[in-house]
């Protein structure tokens, strides 16, 4: 009898909201064939629905209140520190794993650099430097580079309008590669467990969205004459790599085919930090210097008309040839996070789509907001929020506003934001720094037009999973405890995952019970620094795509 193997494919972005409809149409006959053959469904994301405490999240099947990966970044008051793996509070699935004898090869994946050892190979992805050792062991690349022509975690190709062609030629390439590797370690490599990351979906709909969908406010009926199926055909070259994959497959591999989080349209962005500006919750300093930025911001000198004029010179990516300190200083020159008094602020923003923190005395350096009164001035923050209406119809925008308790528990939970804002079905989002102009309600001034959605996809396909099943419910945190019992292993009891066992057929089930093991937590090592060059690499990066401004 064959040994079991799992391979986990992760499609970063990717929505049935897409495919199923693609799918009735004959357009994904992968795709298609996988959930006429195999159980499938919704995935639940986490809250926020973002990249960087997603993959952490699937990893380790604990909410970030236990991993203590929040967003891209770790606020301090205006400042901020760029995450790493080194910064995980959990051991992963891949080293848990490895503890037990498996075989292990990761490629890709978001949040691994640096890589710890693994038994098998470790290649990281997002959030690696480029010019940084970024594989276990440090020469595994090397061994393949030369047939396979060199590998790419990232899009050479940073979007912007007038490179349509150009930017999508690279996102095929980035999936044809990735392909092309996943493919030659699969044949040449030992493993029981093996997980590829593909990228390009994300980068994509973050880019191309308003192209394909007429109701978009940015919508040209033009344009999208030649790129409106630009979308569909990256989706279909991913199509064809899972033909490609599948196809080496024995029947002793256990498929799972999963996103990080969905995706959808992106109207426009809300200077949350104008809107507690503007409410009394956060305060400026009251120096002459901040005063006249102040004016100056209200009569509209702000970063996002001088990048508008940076846009109409063609110089726009000037912005990212200069180094941290000299824009730092450009940007210093704009009303921003250094103008804020913290001796009388309340709450702030900061983060990708829309995170509130408190300004908590005891635990900001310069926390203003007692304890006792936390839940009074975060419901103060609430009524704000919910005040917050479209300027233009006066709809309000505000769809929920989540405190940290309903998604988040744990030793580091007190880390992460004080409370998610759900914004018009997350078609409106919030800028993730201080403001990009003077209004609170704005039009972005990069060229994003869609973003995440909360729920992800996921599919099971291989040997005992039941045929055409329709999955309800499942949660990211759920596929590492599945992936282990899949192996026939215990789950770790600290898990907040549970076993996705509606996926098999009933008589398979019985003869593999969920089993659970009590786990000591290890000691945390010392945090991964990065260096100032690695820094602002991956700043421009994140910048460059979306996360940052």
């Amino acid at each position: 009898m064959q040994r079991l193997k799992v391979l986990v494919l992760g499609l970063d972005g990717a929505t049935l909201d897409l495919i199923r409809p693609w799918a009735a149409e004959g357009k994904l006959p992968n795709f298609t064939r996988l959930m006429q053959e195999g159980a499938w469904g919704d995935l639940a994301s986490t809250v926020p629905p973002v990249t960087s405490p997603a993959w952490p999240t699937f990893s380790t099947g604990k909410n970030p209140g236990k991993h203590s990966i929040f967003d891209y970044i770790r606020p301090r008051q205006g400042q901020f520190d760029l995450v790493n793996a080194s910064a995980i509070d959990s051991p992963t699935l891949w080293e848990i794993l490895s503890g037990k004898g498996k075989r292990v090869g990761v490629v890709n994946v978001p949040v691994t650099y640096p890589p710890r050892p693994v038994n098998g190979f470790l290649v990281a992805g997002l959030l690696s430097p480029s010019r940084a050792n970024f594989t276990y062991p440090s020469d595994f690349l090397s061994r393949y580079e030369a047939q396979l022509e060199p590998y790419r975690v990232m899009p050479k190709v940073q979007y912007k309008d007038g490179i349509e062609d150009e930017f999508i030629a690279d996102l095929q390439d980035l999936i044809e590669r990735r392909t092309r590797y996943a493919l030659a370690l699969m044949q040449n490599e030992p493993w029981d467990f093996m997980m590829v990351h593909f990228l390009a979906l994300d980068v994509a709909q973050h880019a191309l969205w308003h192209f394909m969908d007429a109701t978009h406010p940015r919508h040209d009926p033009v344009r999208a004459a030649r790129y409106g199926d630009a979308i569909l055909r990256l989706y279909q070259r991913v199509d064809a790599a899972l033909g490609e994959i599948t196809a080496q497959l024995d029947n002793n591999v256990l498929l799972f085919l999963m996103s990080d989080h969905g995706f959808g349209p992106l109207h426009r962005v809300v200077n949350l930090n104008n809107l507690f500006l503007e409410a009394g919750l956060l305060r400026l300093k009251r120096d002459p210097v901040t005063r006249i930025k102040f004016i100056l911001a209200s009569l509209g000198v702000t970063p996002a008309n001088a990048y508008e004029w940076l846009m109409r010179l063609g110089l726009q990516s000037i912005t990212f040839k200069v180094s941290k300190r000299a824009r730092n200083r450009v940007v210093g020159k704009f009303l921003s996070f250094d103008d804020v008094d913290w001796s009388r602020t309340a709450a702030y923003s900061m983060g990708h789509v829309g995170q509130v923190y408190l300004n908590v005395k005891g635990r900001q350096p310069q926390g203003i907001v007692p304890p006792e009164e936390y839940e009074q001035v975060r419901q103060r923050v609430v009524d704000v929020l919910e005040e917050l209406a479209d300027p233009d119809t006066g709809r309000k925008l505000v769809e929920r506003v989540i405190p940290r308790e309903e998604v988040c528990h744990g030793p580091h939970c007190d880390e992460g934001p004080d409370l998610h804002v759900i914004m018009d079905g997350y078609r409106v989002i919030a800028f993730p720094l201080f403001a990009t102009n003077n209004k609170i309600v704005t039009e972005q001034i990069r060229g994003d037009s869609g973003c995440h959605r909360a729920n992800g996809i996921f599919f099971a396909h291989g040997p005992h999973v039941r045929v055409g099943q329709r999955i309800e419910g499942a949660n990211i945190a759920d596929l590492a405890p599945t992936v282990l019992h899949a192996f026939g292993l215990p789950v770790p009891d600290d898990m907040d995952g549970r076993v996705l066992t509606g996926i098999y057929a009933d008589d398979y089930l019985a003869t593999l019970p969920v089993r659970f093991e009590t786990t000591e937590l290890a000691p945390v090592e010392d945090a991964y620094a990065l260096s100032q060059e690695e820094s602002l690499e991956l700043e421009d990066r994140l910048r460059g795509l979306g996360y940052l401004g």
